[in-house]
C-alpha cells in the first residue's frame, strides 16, 4: 500500500473515532485538498504534493495530524 492510501485509511479512522458524518467530512477534505478520497485505492501511485495537501486539509478540517 502507498502513503496516500495509508493517509486515507487514517483519515477514515479519525472520522469514525470522532463520530463525524463521513460523507460531509470526506467531501470537505476532498474540496480543500483537491484529492478525491473515493478514488484513492491501495494501488494508487503516491504523489508527495497530493499527500501534503491532504495532510494540510486534515489539520484544517479535523484538527488532526495524519
Amino acid at each position: 500500500m502507498g502513503k496516500l492510501y495509508d493517509a486515507k485509511v487514517k483519515l477514515e479512522q479519525v472520522i469514525r473515532e470522532k463520530k463525524l458524518d463521513e460523507a460531509e467530512v470526506k467531501g470537505s477534505l476532498s474540496l480543500k485538498s483537491g484529492v478525491l478520497l473515493a478514488l484513492v485505492r491501495p494501488d494508487t501511485p503516491d504523489d508527495p504534493a497530493k499527500l501534503e495537501k491532504l495532510r494540510a486539509a486534515a489539520r484544517q478540517v479535523l484538527h488532526a495530524e495524519i
